[in-house]
């Protein structure tokens, strides 16, 4: 592991947010959930727009204005909005497996209606922050730029995304809306999916490594992303940028998980495949579920092949450039974090 720039501190921008009408969608998941958090923390005026409250923590139950519903209501994306300065669109299906109408009513349609609201009053917002993925470059054989083409997989979430992402683009330069699109990488830290997923395996069944581990991993812990939207929404120099989000370490497949074995109580083995090998693999067992009409996800797919075979780790000049805060928390403080988490929530 090495660092490819210095490690920020927290951002001088909590001055900026206590008794701040804050909207934030997606605050049933992982992201969302962490941000909101940390926005009550920061003593803003949070509301948020959730199907099920009893799937909020229980702070954020108390804590924060609730709004039932969901992006394609638009009476309840009104609510929401109305009296919100600072808006964090974090609500997706992340799913790495599922069917195109359901990932384009949540990243595409649901992105459309948020606009189509924020429309409406412009003159209210003073910042969106809309929250992509690294996947809207499709896994490219060199690390890109946030200028770089978008060429997702022919997968749902990737090309949904860059749907959605396109929309906010195209909206805010149309109706004058301060906006950002920050595109994270595989985030770790406490209640990742992404950790629970990769633990699960490394535990008890088999870990695919491609190409013995050797491209970039593209990490960023949850807590150094949130820093970053946090800062986002009130930097000046954010405005109107796309931002790759990525922590500064060059940290590999190979290295995160022989660190994550390492620490975790292992049954399980990783196997090494090469790219070609594993895609073949893949392809196979992807077409095989769908001929055999299976449910849920297939043990492997090509995007997992993707993922674990090409680079995650793109440029992050344009956030060493504005300033920006990356890497409070180093490497090996974001590995132990996952490590306790996952064995907490396992059962030892």
């Amino acid at each position: 592991m090495r660092a490819e720039a210095k490690a920020a501190a927290v951002p001088p921008c909590a001055a900026h947010y206590p008794g701040v009408r804050v909207a934030v969608t997606g605050a049933s998941g992982f992201i969302g959930g962490q941000l909101a958090r940390r926005l009550v923390q920061l003593d803003a005026r949070v509301t948020l727009l959730v199907r099920d409250p009893e799937r909020l923590d229980p702070l954020l139950r108390q804590r924060c204005e609730l709004v039932p519903g969901d992006l394609l209501d638009r009476a309840a994306v009104e609510q929401l909005l109305h009296g919100a300065t600072l808006v964090f669109h974090c609500a997706a299906n992340v799913a790495t497996w599922d069917r195109w109408p359901a990932y384009q009513a949540a990243n595409v349609q649901g992105v459309e209606m948020l606009l189509s609201v924020l429309a409406a009053n412009p003159a209210a917002l003073r910042r969106l922050v809309h929250l992509s993925t690294m996947d809207v470059y499709g896994f490219p054989a060199q690390p890109a730029s946030e200028s770089a083409p978008l060429r997702p997989l022919p997968f749902g979430y990737g090309e949904s995304k860059r749907q959605g992402e396109l929309r906010v683009r195209q909206q805010c330069a149309q109706h004058g809306l301060s906006h950002v699109v920050v595109r994270p990488g595989n985030i770790i830290g406490p209640g990742s999916p992404f950790i629970r997923r990769i633990g699960q395996a490394l535990r008890s069944g088999v870990m695919l490594e491609v190409n013995r581990g050797a491209a970039h991993a593209g990490l960023m812990d949850v807590d150094n992303l949130i820093d970053l939207l946090i800062w986002a929404a009130v930097a000046p120099g954010a405005d109107q940028q796309l931002l790759n989000a990525r922590d500064p370490w060059a940290v590999s497949w190979g290295e995160f998980l022989r660190d994550l074995r390492a620490a975790l109580p292992v049954r399980g083995r990783l196997l090494n495949l090469d790219r070609h090998t594993a895609m073949g693999l893949a392809r196979l067992c992807g077409a095989l579920h769908r001929r055999l009409h299976l449910r849920g996800e297939p043990l492997l797919h090509p995007l997992i092949v993707e993922i674990f075979g090409r680079s995650c780790g793109h440029s992050i000049e344009t956030l060493n450039a504005l300033a920006a805060p990356i890497g409070r928390i180093d490497y090996q403080q974001s590995l132990r974090r996952s490590v306790d988490w996952l064995l907490a929530t396992a059962g030892g």
